[in-house]
């Protein structure tokens, strides 16, 4: 088979894995405990809209669902089938699932070639049956996998992230579910994950040449310990990038990671350093933590920056002093003020303020004076990205205040005063909000916020009306994304690539 042909059957499995009309959990339970049951209850929970075929020859009901013997048994299709049965098992499933027509099998079950030994050979075994089948595999040892715009969720852990344009590929179920569990808390947006697990079948540089196609893809995301084939993945990372932003954490940076990374899937770790350098070639954008995956993805809401000049905008001194420390770091410039902006904002600080980039308000507390204010640099030529620290969020220390003394003495701060001071601190933090949003529309430039609210929570704030504010509860995330930004489209022009 020649490589196009092969590379259009690859997108076509690919996408059949994550569109499915029917689904089979092979091996389902209604043991809250066993992996059976968690994949039943996540689609379930997830509102998958097609048939949901519980298989398990020992029950007739699986959390209300009608079950059924095996595979072959089901009364309709079956386009995607689960298996979470024990090891020795799994062969005859395979042989049930080609007997049955299904398209595509996610295999759950470890005991493969993570185990080293023997499992080794029975990861061999399940691959060639699964080619035989014509089925393609997910797995084994996987943790599952996300479709949310097929309202599929079907792994091991509690994450239901809201739709969105982030795809993501791990090599570690656990690490991909906690990115997936921070990614609902932070209500950043995804439109796929795949645990890749041991890579029986289906590898991580097969899942990025499928995302890299996808077009409702905006940005991928990956957690890698090793890969098998080094250049046919560095291509494929290098096409990804031309389409779209590629975040990748590789584990293994020590001696005791790599050593770590080898015993988890059996991959080979290879030399981070060598990795590195080969990715941010090919336009990868290296990251260090797990956290930074979904930091990353949160920068998909923004415009891209044409370039990597920064303005700082801060209600404090000492903040815009790390800021400085932070985008030098990251290969962020903060040019002067130009004296048309000192003119602006000679009209609105006070006389002492510092004229100098980054701006500091001096602590003033006026939402008309952040909006002016954010205008003026944002409006420059100068500047190509804003920063902003504390704009966002400080109207709740007024509502904390009046709610503390409130709880102190009631009788002076009664519950109409409260009330009151309350929704007028929400009225000017909405206010904030929209006219971040009317800016980064007007001018087409990021801005990215450090928030000072301490029950700050999400990153991706919706504004109400369909768009986002994007805010950071520190300013180290705020630049480092801001930095990661501004790395690849500087390497997109450096290759010839227009703009984002």
């Amino acid at each position: 088979m020649d490589e196009t042909r092969a590379n259009a059957e690859l997108i076509e499995k690919a996408r059949q894995m994550c569109y499915p009309d029917s689904v089979a959990v092979i091996g389902a339970s209604d043991n809250v405990l066993k992996w059976g049951s968690f994949l039943i209850i996540s689609l379930l929970k997830g509102g998958f809209e097609g048939p949901i075929y519980p298989i398990n020859p020992k029950a007739e009901k699986v959390m209300g669902l009608t079950c059924y013997p095996s595979v072959v048994d089901c009364p309709g299709p079956v386009d995607l089938a689960f298996i979470t049965l024990p090891q020795p098992l799994v062969l005859t499933a395979i042989a049930d699932c080609k007997a049955k027509g299904v398209n595509n099998v996610v295999v759950i079950t470890s005991g493969y070639s993570e185990t080293g030994g023997p499992g080794a050979q029975f990861e061999k075994e399940l691959a060639a049956a699964v080619r035989d089948s014509g089925m393609r595999m997910l797995g084994p040892n996987t943790m599952g996998m996300i479709s949310t715009h097929q309202k599929l969720s079907c792994t091991g852990a509690n994450a239901q992230p809201p739709r969105g344009g982030i795809s993501m590929i791990s090599q570690s179920g656990n690490l991909g579910a906690q990115v997936m569990m921070w990614a609902e808390e932070q209500n950043v947006g995804v439109n796929k994950f795949f645990g890749t697990g041991n890579e029986g079948d289906l590898s991580c540089t097969d899942l990025l040449y499928y995302l890299a196609h996808d077009d409702s893809t905006n940005a991928v995301l990956c957690y890698l310990e090793g890969v098998d084939d080094g250049q046919a993945f560095l291509k494929v990372a290098r096409e990804t990038s031309e389409k779209k932003p590629v975040v990748i954490l590789k584990s293994g940076r020590t001696e005791a990671g790599a050593k770590a990374a080898a015993s988890h899937t059996g991959a080979l770790a290879g030399s981070h350093e060598i990795f590195k350098g080969a990715m941010r070639q090919a336009g990868v954008i290296v990251v260090r933590q797990p956290q930074d995956l979904i930091d990353g993805a949160a920068g998909s809401y923004l415009p891209m920056p044409k370039g990597n000049r920064v303005a700082v905008v801060t209600l404090g001194g000492g903040w815009g002093v790390v800021a400085s420390d932070l985008c030098a770091d990251f290969n962020l410039k903060l040019p002067g003020l130009p004296q048309e902006v000192i003119d602006k904002l000679d009209k609105m600080l006070p006389s002492f303020w510092s004229r100098e980039n980054p701006i500091d308000l001096v602590g003033q507390v006026d939402p008309g004076i952040y909006a002016d204010a954010l205008e003026a640099v944002v409006s420059s030529d100068r500047y190509d990205a804003i920063l902003t620290l504390g704009l966002i969020g400080s109207s709740s220390f007024v509502a904390d205040t009046v709610e503390n003394a409130h709880a102190v003495a009631p009788d002076t701060v009664t519950d109409v005063m409260m009330k009151q001071v309350v929704d007028m601190s929400r009225g000017i933090e909405q206010g904030m909000r929209d006219d971040i949003v009317r800016l980064t529309k007007k001018y087409g430039k990021p801005i990215v916020n450090v928030s000072l609210d301490k029950r700050h929570l999400q990153t991706v704030i919706p504004d109400g009306k369909g768009d986002f504010v994007v805010a950071f509860n520190t300013p180290e995330k705020a630049v480092r994304v801001l930095g990661g930004m501004a790395y690849y489209q500087a390497w997109r022009r450096s290759v010839g690539l227009p703009e984002l």
